[in-house]
């Protein structure tokens, strides 16, 4: 018990120092190509960071428990947009979003976000909707132009004798790779201490596995917060989040049946749509405020408080 705590300990530690290697990387690279690091965090980081959620879909397909990934992708959005972003707004006093953020379309980011919790309505996934959520998520991707423009500079910086992109890129596959190992033992010994204590398999679901594999995205939290670095943050939840949207579809289109959910879609997964809606309005002049990421925490804490109570 106690030797686990200190490599508890030491893995969080690796994540910190992970996450910290990722984000100079991200950061250098932003500047090397004249890209806003908002976009390079959107495509990099927020796919790099989202590994675990890939890995746990990929093991629940082999395990034929699917459901156990859906849970984990769409309680893992809430996390990020419910719980993550509003405390990138509490702790930096408010989220300016500015040109930096580049040609990205929140409305249709956050109703990427929000498409699982539409067609699982009928509380089944089949092709059909792994079809739109794969199509919706490639359109949000193919509306983001400076895309384009990126592999163009990218490819310019190359030739430049003075820039040396390999490094920086390497700096964050380096930092990623100590993320992935380092939230892998974390998630594994939670779950393994919560199953020998007798914790029921679903608030190990939603409290642990949902908020664990997210333990990237909340360390990328702290360290952009304290290097004042938060539109790489911001970039990589939203990236996250609407790419938890396409590994669902793709979980729901490899998996050979439809995904049958049974009496696990609640009511209280509508705050994850009322939550986009009300992050569009406050974000209306480009600004969220401190009071109104407190607003958007009330309803992750309610989202967590109804699970328990709605039967």
């Amino acid at each position: 018990m106690h030797l686990d705590l200190i490599f508890l300990v030491i893995a969080f530690v690796v994540l910190w120092i992970g996450a910290g290697i990722s984000i100079s990387g991200i950061d250098k690279i932003s500047k090397i190509v004249k890209i806003p690091s908002f976009l390079v965090s959107f495509f990099a980081l927020g796919f790099l960071t989202s590994i675990s959620e890939i890995s746990v879909a990929y093991f629940s397909l082999i395990d034929k428990t699917p459901g156990i990934s859906v849970g984990n992708l769409v309680g893992g959005s809430a996390v990020l947009t419910l719980l993550i972003i509003p405390l990138l707004a509490v702790l930096n006093k408010g989220i300016k979003i500015d040109d930096r953020t580049g040609p990205i379309s929140f409305p249709l980011a956050y109703l990427v976000i929000s498409l699982p919790v539409i067609l699982m309505l009928d509380k089944t996934i089949g092709r059909g909707d792994a079809m739109i959520m794969i199509f919706a998520f490639g359109f949000l991707a193919f509306t983001i132009s400076a895309r384009n423009t990126l592999l163009d500079k990218i490819e310019n910086a190359l030739m430049h004798p003075n820039v040396n992109v390999f490094k920086e890129s390497t700096k964050i596959i380096i930092g990623v790779a100590l993320i992935i190992l380092s939230c892998k033992y974390i998630v594994d010994t939670t779950v393994f201490y919560a199953n020998k204590l007798a914790i029921s398999p679903f608030i190990v679901g939603l409290l642990l596995i949902s908020l664990g594999t997210n333990l990237p995205e909340l360390t990328v939290l702290i360290r952009s917060t304290l290097s004042k670095k938060k539109n790489i943050a911001l970039g990589d939840y939203v990236g996250s989040a609407a790419l938890n949207t396409c590994t669902l579809g793709f979980l729901a289109l490899f998996n050979n049946a439809p995904i049958n959910l049974g009496g696990g879609v609640k009511y209280n997964l509508f705050l994850l749509p009322i939550g986009a809606v009300l992050f569009l309005l406050f974000t209306k002049n480009k600004n969220l405020e401190r009071k109104e990421g407190y607003v958007l925490l009330s309803l992750y804490t309610l989202f967590v408080v109804l699970e328990f109570l709605i039967r």
